[in-house]
C-alpha cells in the first residue's frame, strides 16, 4: 500500500502569510480528506526499537567450558552471552595458532579459527567483568609468558656482554698476532650475532598499527587484541588518515601474507597475519557506526564481527557465594589442551604443508553433508536478501565463522580426528544466535528514528505538541531525543508511513512548508 505520504500530500495554496491562515487552510484540506481517511485502515503499531533475539545457546558449547560460564554468569549475574562470547574468541585465538580448517572433502579451502566478537549492552551490565573472567587462562598465560621473556632476556643481556668480552680478547690476541706475523689467519665473532629472545603474546589491550609488526614477527601464529570498549578503535580506524591500519585489520582476519614497510628501518613479512579480536561497545556508539557504514558504504570491517546482543538481564539480584573451582579448573585445562596441542596426536594433516604452513583438519562425512545443506541454505538466502548490504555482507562472513566456530568447539573439547558432527551442529547453533544478533544489530541504525516516532506521537497525543506542526517545531523544542533534524525527519517518514499522520505542503510563494497532523480517528 502507498505511503500515507503519496496517499495524502495536498498542496495548500497561500491566502496569507500569517501563521493563523496557514492553519486554517491545512485544517479546511485535511477535513476535505477525513472520508477518504477512514475508509483506509486503521494505523499499524509501529516496529520495535530492537528486533527479538534468542538466548544464548548453551547447550551449543563443549562441556569443558559451559559450566563455568553459567557460574560466572550467575556470580555476576549478567547475561551469559557476555562470558561466552569473550570466551569462544580466546579459545580460538590458541586454535588458530595450531590448526586450521578444511571444509571441503578435496579442495583446498581452509579457514583460520580466529574469529571477532562484539558484546553490547548498556553501561554497568557487567560487560567487562565478564570478559575478563572469560578470559583469564588466557590472561594467565601472557603474565607467564611475560616471566620466561624477562628471564631470557636477561640470560641473552648476559650472553651479549660475554661475547663482547670474548670479542675484545679475541681482537686483543689478533692484534698480537698481526704484529708477529702480518699474514696470520684468525677469525672473530661478533656479539651482534646473537638472537634476541621471542617474546610470546597471547593477548594485547592496544595494538597499533606501529607496534603490530614487531609483536607478530614474535608471534606469527596470531594474538587476541582485547578491548573493554572497543568503539573508539572503530571510530579511530574509520579516519582517512589510518587507512593503513584498517587494511591491516581487514587482513588480519581473513590471514594471509602481510608485508609491513618500515621507513628507514626495512620490512617485517609475516607469513601469515591473524589477530582474533574481543570487545564490548554500547548500543548508542555501535548505531551510530552502523548509521555512518550505511550512509558512506563499507568495506566489511564491521561486519567480520561475531554480534551478542542480549536483552537487559532484568532485576538485579545479589549472589554471593563461593566460585566453582572445579568448573574454572576445566575452563583453564581447555585452554591449556589447544595451547600445548600435538596436531600429529589430533589427526592434522601435514602434508602438504602450503599456504600457511599449518596442518588441517577436514569435516567427518557426516559433518560435511550437514554443512553442504546449512551452506546451500546460506547462499540461497544471500542471493535473495532483502535486509540490506551490511546485514548480507555480515551473513557472507559466517562462511568463515561457522567452520572457525567448529574447530574451536571440536579442540576445547579434546576430540581428535575429523571435525565430527556434533561439533558442526554445536556451531550451526552458535550461527543460528549469531545471525539473529546481527539482524538486531543492523536494524538498530534506525533505533533512534523509531524512537523519534514514538516521542513525536506521545508528544503529539498529550498535547505538548499542537497540531498542525513542522519538523523545525520538533527539532527546535528541546526535547530529549529529539533534537536532530535528520532523526527527527525520519522519525516522521515513519508516522506516516504507518498511518499515524498525515502531511500537506503549504506553499506560500517561498521555499515550501511541510505541516504535519494527527490523523483522524487516530487518537487514543
Amino acid at each position: 500500500m502507498p505511503t500515507a505520504r503519496a496517499c495524502f500530500r495536498p498542496q495548500v495554496a497561500s491566502t496569507g502569510s500569517s501563521r493563523c491562515s496557514m492553519a486554517d487552510d491545512l485544517k479546511r484540506q485535511l477535513a476535505a480528506l477525513d472520508a477518504d481517511i477512514e475508509q483506509r485502515p486503521a494505523p499499524r503499531p509501529l516496529p520495535p526499537e530492537l528486533e527479538p533475539v534468542p538466548l544464548f545457546p548453551l547447550a551449543a558449547l563443549p562441556n569443558s567450558i559451559r559450566p563455568w560460564i553459567q557460574d560466572v554468569s550467575d556470580r555476576m549475574a549478567c547475561p551469559p552471552d557476555f562470558v561466552a562470547v569473550p570466551m569462544l574468541v580466546g579459545l580460538s585465538s590458541l586454535a588458530a595458532r595450531k590448526l586450521t580448517i578444511r571444509p571441503q572433502e578435496k579442495t583446498d579451502w581452509e579457514e583460520r579459527a580466529n574469529i571477532w566478537g562484539l558484546i553490547i549492552g548498556r553501561p554497568g551490565l557487567m560487560k567487562s567483568p565478564a570478559q575478563s573472567a572469560a578470559l583469564s587462562p588466557l590472561r594467565a598465560m601472557e603474565l607467564m609468558a611475560g616471566e620466561v621473556y624477562r628471564d631470557a632476556s636477561k640470560d641473552h643481556e648476559h650472553a651479549l656482554k660475554v661475547a663482547k668480552i670474548r670479542q675484545k680478547a679475541r681482537e686483543t690476541n689478533a692484534t698480537a698476532a698481526l704484529r708477529k706475523n702480518p699474514d696470520a689467519e684468525f677469525e672473530l665473532e661478533s656479539a651482534g650475532e646473537l638472537e634476541p629472545p621471542r617474546h610470546e603474546r597471547f593477548i594485547v589491550n592496544n595494538l597499533t598499527y606501529e607496534s603490530a609488526g614487531a609483536i607478530l614477527a614474535d608471534n606469527p601464529g596470531g594474538i587476541l587484541l582485547e578491548r573493554d570498549e572497543i568503539a573508539s578503535l572503530l571510530r579511530n580506524l574509520a579516519q582517512d588518515d589510518q587507512a593503513e591500519a584498517r587494511g591491516f585489520y581487514l587482513q588480519s582476519w581473513a590471514g594471509g601474507p602481510y608485508l609491513f614497510d618500515r621507513i628507514g628501518r626495512g620490512h617485517i613479512r609475516i607469513d601469515d597475519l591473524r589477530v582474533s579480536m574481543i570487545g564490548g561497545i554500547q548500543p548508542g556508539p555501535l548505531s551510530r557506526l552502523i548509521r555512518d557504514a550505511h550512509r558512506h558504504g563499507s568495506d566489511g570491517l564491521l561486519e567480520r564481527f561475531l554480534i551478542a546482543w542480549p536483552d537487559d538481564p532484568g532485576t538485579w539480584r545479589e549472589v554471593d557465594r563461593w566460585p566453582d573451582s572445579k568448573a574454572k579448573l576445566a575452563a583453564k585445562e581447555a585452554f591449556e589442551r589447544i595451547q600445548h596441542l600435538d596436531t600429529i596426536q589430533v589427526g592434522g594433516d601435514h602434508s602438504p604443508l602450503d599456504g600457511n604452513g599449518l596442518p588441517f583438519l577436514r569435516l567427518a562425512p557426516d559433518a560435511r553433508s550437514l554443512f553442504v545443506e546449512w551452506r546451500t541454505d546460506l547462499e540461497s538466502r544471500l542471493r535473495g536478501a532483502s535486509g540490506g548490504a551490511l546485514l548480507e555482507s555480515a551473513l557472507s562472513k559466517f562462511r568463515k565463522h561457522v567452520p572457525a566456530l567448529a574447530l574451536t568447539i571440536h579442540l576445547a573439547a579434546g576430540k581428535s580426528g575429523a571435525v565430527n558432527l556434533t561439533s558442526l551442529a554445536q556451531a550451526l547453533e552458535l550461527a543460528d544466535y549469531f545471525m539473529a544478533h546481527a539482524t538486531r544489530a543492523y536494524a538498530s541504525g534506525i533505533r533512534p528514528t523509531v524512537k523519534a516516532a514514538k516521542g513525536i506521537l506521545a508528544r503529539v497525543k498529550s498535547g505538548a505538541l499542537e497540531v498542525p506542526f513542522t519538523a523545525r517545531k520538533v527539532y527546535r523544542s528541546g526535547w530529549e531525543g529529539l533534537g536532530d533534524r535528520e532523526t527527527v525527519e525520519a522519525g516522521l517518514d515513519i508516522l506516516l508511513e504507518y498511518g499515524w499522520l498525515i502531511d500537506a505542503v503549504y506553499a506560500d510563494g517561498g521555499r515550501p512548508t511541510t505541516l504535519y497532523s494527527l490523523r483522524p480517528g487516530a487518537q487514543p
